[in-house]
């Protein structure tokens, strides 16, 4: 079978810079992909954020590949140019990146994003590595049989690649896909509350870099129209972005190419996320010992916060931002009245977010002290340490199109009580008593629907043996890149076949 070549377009790619979640799939994703056998480059801008970090660690060492490029500032004329730089990063372990050099649009910035020009800097990176490609073929270098561009940043690339006269029939062999990672997000220009006779409909000529008409121009939704294929990043959320609640105001194009759209969830990095290694949390274990081990860190979490140190308590967690979307009003609204049916109930909160929210945690917390610990700061290290200690882990969300912590918590063995909606409905599935499922569920928008479901978990932790297997289960639960990239590989063969 032939060596299939995929060529990975991102903004963002640790551990070069590291902003949100693209970073870290566009790291493991290839890497993975790398790993089992696909021939697989990464290509991102030159940041200056990379510069320092770069100086700093030593351990990027980039070599020029093509010096003075020219990108066309519009659709036809090389005359009107912007010149940039094609450099490297090579290593064994990881897959060939490449990245656009420019000083003017990401060198000299401080930061990857919030420029009021994102949309000439990420169109540039489009055109710089449409112009790398037109340089590949000239010297009959690798060439990709896809390109996979992710989110708005790179959906630029698909309408460029397919109706620019200067690319298109270059690629015309080439599949296009586009990854959503968050359809919230369309372009550096607010399309969702804009008049309706501003909104772009995708059928206008796409503009050149520097004209102000690019702005308006909906990146997303054109890369939508013009992508061989589209996915997002769980099954769930494919089938949800096709109602108005939660298509982002793209739900009617995404009715119009639903044959085109799939969801594949993300993965997790397992290597940074092991109970049995991870020396931030107090007692390591694994899925055979956590029985007798887990409980010190339970025990831990209670003594940090206040809380009666009592094994037999159940305590639930909270890890994330304080906002509606992450249904936090909804546990407000279940905390009192579980706290008080039930004593030994204990939980804690840690999250950044609305001052509304903090002080309404405070409030509570007042009332019930010996039950609630509250950190209401972002921080890195606690999390992991209240997976691994917590008994449940309760994830509310109005809307999860992924659901990162329900995967992190099924790694430690924090059993997650989750609303059914986007990755978190793939991720978990309901207990039985015929020992199958990771979790508990419910589908209501309202406190007592969350006040349900997790009496339910408090009734089968209240069963130690039946409880420890359910544990067993979160903790063997595979969410690897490995397994990912398997899947990842099976939509780019499929894309390969259709037309």
């Amino acid at each position: 079978m032939k060596l299939m070549k995929v060529l990975y377009l991102s903004a963002e790619v640790v551990p070069f810079v590291a902003v949100g979640g693209l970073s870290q799939v566009s790291y493991f994703l290839p890497k993975s992909l790398q790993k089992i056998g696909m021939d697989i480059r990464v290509f991102t801008p030159k940041f200056g954020a990379m510069e320092s970090e770069g100086d700093k660690t030593k351990k990027w060492k980039l070599k020029m590949l093509v010096e003075g490029l020219k990108v066309p500032l519009d659709n036809m004329h090389e005359e009107n140019s912007l010149i940039c730089n094609i450099k490297y990063f090579a290593s064994s372990m990881d897959a060939k990146t490449y990245f656009l050099e420019n000083r003017e649009y990401y060198e000299l910035r401080a930061n990857v994003f919030g420029y009021k020009d994102d949309h000439i800097r990420f169109m540039l990176m489009c055109k710089g590595c449409l112009e790398w490609l037109i340089y590949q073929n000239q010297v009959g270098d690798w060439f990709p049989d896809i390109i996979h561009a992710n989110d708005w940043h790179g959906a630029y690339i698909i309408e460029l690649a397919r109706k620019d006269p200067r690319y298109k029939k270059l690629l015309a062999k080439t599949k296009l896909v586009l990854t959503v990672h968050n359809f919230a997000y369309q372009g550096n220009y607010d399309f969702k509350y804009c008049e309706a006779s501003e909104k772009d409909d995708g059928s206008s000529e796409l503009c050149g870099l520097l004209d102000p008409k690019l702005q308006s121009q909906n990146a997303l939704l054109r890369g939508i129209k013009y992508a061989d294929a589209i996915n997002t990043v769980s099954p769930t959320h494919a089938r949800e972005v096709l109602t108005e609640e939660y298509g982002e105001g793209l739900s009617t194009v995404l009715r119009e190419n639903k044959e085109k759209l799939s969801g594949i969830l993300n993965g997790l990095d397992i290597s940074m996320h092991d109970p049995a290694k991870d020396s931030n949390i107090k007692v390591k274990y694994d899925s055979q010992s956590f029985s007798k081990q887990r409980a010190s860190n339970k025990l831990f979490l209670q003594k940090y916060f206040n809380l009666a140190q009592d094994e037999g308590s159940c305590l639930m967690v909270y890890v994330g931002r304080l906002a509606q979307q992450k249904g936090i009003e909804i546990i407000l609204g279940a905390l009192p009245h579980l706290l008080t049916e039930y004593p030994s109930a204990q939980i804690i909160i840690m999250g950044g977010g609305e001052e509304m929210y903090r002080r309404q945690l405070s409030s509570v917390a007042r009332k019930f002290p010996k039950q609630i610990g509250l950190h209401l700061t972002p921080d890195f290290k606690l999390p992991r340490k209240l997976y691994a200690g917590a008994d449940l882990l309760l994830l509310p969300s109005m809307f999860e199109p992924g659901g990162i912590v329900a995967l992190e918590g099924l790694r430690y063995g924090a059993v997650p009580v989750v609303r059914r909606t986007g990755g978190l409905n793939d991720i978990v599935q309901d207990f039985y008593p015929k020992m199958t499922g990771n979790g508990f569920s419910f589908t209501g928008k309202d406190s007592w629907s969350l006040y349900g479901a997790i009496v339910k978990a408090m009734t089968i932790f209240g069963h130690k043996a039946i409880w420890n297997k359910l544990v067993q289960n979160c903790l063997k639960a595979d969410f690897s890149w490995d397994h990912v990239a398997n899947e990842y590989q099976n939509w780019y063969r499929t894309v390969m076949i259709e037309r």
